[in-house]
């Protein structure tokens, strides 16, 4: 057994402990298992260990064989409630920015889904945008409104029409140059086609749209990182998820999903009451900013459902 070298490499995708990884220098090395049971210097509870974008150090047991010795510190990582497996799940980890994929119909545009990816973008300090595409259809007042209300924020809103490669904006593409960009969103909003025109190489499955339930057909079932090797995307690199009707954050407390709506963060330290929830509690500055209209209406629903959703099912 030879085990002297140990490179590092990217995880690309994978799934039941087995894993396709990239070494720097571009050799992609397929079907490797974790040395021994347990990875080192992860969590027992952690519902996966690695996800795309995860470094990791191999092993070479034999010629052309490695195993994955170890996962590296995490910069960040993108992460949702798994409700079969009552865990929060990593699908994503060591990434620049997140894009907030939403379509205006077919599936219809959610408000709630996109603050969630934002609350959780925020309490992971990754940079996040929204990419609002299939712009060729109806846009319905209130998707425009709550479009209006993240751009007064500061997030960047995208609007595409993943069709062919002209629907996607320069803006678009400029912003992703030279990073890591994980793409989020529900099933059939587009994220492969979106990737595709991106990245023309990545060939990414595309489905069509399940009409009777207003929902995709899940195509991507795996998390998976595309690397852009033409001139015209500079760099860029994508973590395409799997499409999601829900983006739970059950593993999160109350007092830190406050956190993750910037606009309370001003508000939060002036709170009367320590461990405040911002839902009830007399002398709470969240809520005197509601009232006086600093924090929109819309908004502060967000996140008072979200709120109420945690405490109503966490044990």
């Amino acid at each position: 057994m030879n085990s002297k070298r140990s490179p590092i490499a990217t995880v690309l995708w994978g799934a039941n402990n087995i894993y396709s990884v990239r070494t720097a220098d571009g050799t992609i090395h397929e079907h490797l298992r974790i040395k021994g049971k347990i990875l080192p210097d992860t969590d027992e509870g952690e519902y996966n260990p690695l996800a795309p974008g995860d470094r990791v150090a191999l092993v070479q047991e034999e010629e052309n064989n490695y195993r994955i010795l170890r996962r590296l510190e995490r910069s960040n990582v993108v992460r949702r409630w798994n409700r079969k497996r009552r865990a929060l799940q990593a699908i994503a980890a060591n990434v620049d920015g997140i894009l907030v994929v939403t379509s205006t119909e077919h599936p219809p545009y959610r408000s709630g889904f996109v603050d969630r990816v934002l609350v959780m973008a925020e309490l992971e300090e990754i940079p996040a945008a929204v990419v609002l595409n299939k712009i060729d259809r109806s846009i319905t007042a209130e998707t425009e409104r709550h479009l209006a209300i993240l751009e007064e924020l500061g997030y960047p809103v995208y609007r595409t029409a993943a069709t062919d490669r002209a629907g996607i904006p320069e803006s678009l593409r400029s912003s992703t140059v030279g990073k890591v960009s994980v793409l989020v969103g529900r099933s059939g909003v587009g994220k492969s086609s979106l990737v595709n025109h991106l990245v023309p190489e990545a060939n990414q499955a595309t489905g069509e749209i399940s009409r009777k339930y207003s929902r995709g057909r899940h195509t991507t079932t795996l998390a998976r990182q595309v690397i852009a090797r033409e001139g015209s995307a500079r760099g860029a690199i994508f973590i395409d998820t799997p499409g999601v009707r829900e983006f739970d954050l059950l593993g999160f407390e109350v007092t830190e999903i406050a956190a993750g709506y910037r606009e309370f963060l001003p508000f939060i330290p002036d709170c009367r009451m320590s461990g405040c929830t911002h839902l009830h509690e007399p002398g709470c500055a969240v809520l005197a900013a509601r009232d006086r209209g600093v924090i929109t209406p819309e908004r502060y629903r967000s996140y008072e459902g979200l709120a109420r959703s945690i405490q109503e099912e966490t044990p």
